[in-house]
């Protein structure tokens, strides 16, 4: 039996080698790959050797297309969670998922970032073969390894699928000294489904989210940085709460301790706090501390359809008292997270998402 399957692998290994393409004909063939599948989520591992082959730097990004005219270039951390992304058509934008704008980005400062490399990366950007080639340069010979095509090529080596033709790994050589080289390794990869549902979803809130997000620009942002305020012992300025869903807050706050969630919708890294803090709060004392979120961006009817399909039940402040709630207390980003005591005193402020800000709100409570 063994000998039989030995004996089909090596005639299958013939065929392939026999139909080895030629260097113009593989990049035909990988160019109508893509164009085959316009819309296919791609990702791809980045893996930078340093001149003692030392992995630098690892690090994943993607690439979809959003449409004919636009796509969108993304990282995302070791959760699969979106991080910040380039959405591109005639104009080029930032987004982050911490903050709820669009930064808009010129060619020219694309240069020397993260995303002018990953745009260079043809991976979906192979919609000709002119383009391809333009961009990766012509192979001088094309031979079968390990049940892949490689295409060595000036600047590196480029593999690719036996059977469709899809890029699956990228070496870029980076020439350093005579007996050393830097490197970049691509290697593209395949995701489980469930995954690259979930990333495509994130992808989707977000540039769907953007189109209603104010434009700015890095000069502008740097010219409304300013000097953290320390809110820690001071007084939280805010009476007469309303929420959205629960009407007054001020009965359901009062001498309790109060998380107040500061979040918007498209904001990933906010949806991740709360289900820690939803996590949380039945393991501690209820009895003692509450949870309210503040939302300043979200329409009404946008966030009354977030409570009834997430089945909400905590009390969420929208509208102008979340805009003056969140012009005091939010700074640099979201999540923003505060904890107020009974009387009224804030005793901590966290920026970003962490389970750390829930371990020192337990402290403070059982006391």
């Amino acid at each position: 039996m063994r000998f039989f399957i030995a004996l089909i692998s090596i005639l299958n290994y013939g065929v392939l080698l026999a139909q080895t393409p030629g260097p113009n004909e593989l990049y035909k063939k990988i160019a109508t790959c893509y164009q085959q599948n316009p819309y296919e989520l791609e990702i791809v591992r980045h893996i930078h050797k340093n001149v003692f082959e030392y992995d630098t730097t690892i690090f994943h990004f993607g690439y979809l297309s959003l449409n004919k005219e636009e796509f969108f270039i993304f990282t995302f951390d070791s959760t699969f969670s979106i991080t910040s992304g380039l959405l591109s058509s005639d104009d080029n934008y930032q987004l982050q998922t911490n903050s709820p704008e669009k930064i808009r980005i010129k060619k020219n400062e694309l240069n020397g970032t993260i995303y002018r490399r990953l745009n260079e990366i043809p991976a979906k950007q192979a919609s000709t073969f002119l383009k391809l080639v333009t961009r990766f340069s012509l192979p001088s010979s094309v031979t079968l390894k390990n049940n892949k095509y490689s295409a060595e090529v000036r600047q590196g080596n480029l593999e690719t699928d036996t059977s469709t033709f899809r890029i699956t790994k990228i070496t870029q050589t980076i020439p350093y000294k005579k007996d050393y080289h830097q490197y970049d390794e691509f290697h593209y990869i395949q995701l489980p489904d469930s995954i690259e549902k979930m990333i495509k979803e994130q992808i989707k809130i977000l540039t769907s989210s953007a189109k209603d997000f104010s434009v700015t620009t890095f000069k502008e942002l740097e010219k409304k940085q300013v000097l953290s305020e320390n809110f820690k012992g001071k007084q939280f300025e805010f009476k007469n709460l309303v929420s959205c869903n629960k009407g007054s807050v001020d009965s359901v706050i009062q001498s309790k301790y109060v998380i107040f969630d500061f979040f918007y919708q498209a904001c990933l890294p906010c949806h991740k706090m709360t289900g820690y803090i939803l996590d949380w709060l039945p393991k501690t004392d209820t009895s003692k501390i509450v949870l309210i979120g503040v939302n300043r961006f979200d329409s009404e009817y946008s966030m009354k359809m977030e409570i009834k399909n997430r089945n909400i039940n905590y009390p969420i402040i929208i509208a102008n008292q979340a805009k003056e709630i969140a012009r005091r207390y939010v700074q640099e980003g979201y999540p923003n997270l505060l904890l107020v005591s009974p009387d009224g005193t804030i005793l901590e402020h966290h920026i970003g998402m962490s389970k750390s800000f829930l371990t020192k709100a337990e402290k403070i409570i059982s006391q």
